[in-house]
């Protein structure tokens, strides 16, 4: 039983910090689209693209918070062990 509350923790850990990898390479990859001159992007949507890639940095750190946390979980309840 102790096994796999480990390996469901280590599967959360995993899967939030994925998820924070994920949103901050999107948030790159569009703010880097904002920097780069085209006229892909008009200009009355470039705010609406800030504010996405402020948005999934939000999301990004608050995943990978939630994942340290997890991980900080883990460790105390081995170390009480």
């Amino acid at each position: 039983m102790r096994e796999k509350l480990v390996e469901d923790l280590e599967s959360k850990i995993l899967d939030y910090k994925r998820f924070a990898f994920i949103l901050l390479s999107l948030s790159i990859f569009l703010f880097i689209g904002l920097i780069v001159p085209t006229t892909a992007i008009k200009i009355e949507l470039q705010g609406f693209v800030v504010a996405g890639v402020f948005i999934m940095l939000g999301l990004a750190f608050i995943c990978h918070r939630m994942a340290m946390k997890i991980q900080q979980q883990m460790h105390s309840d081995e170390n009480e062990s």
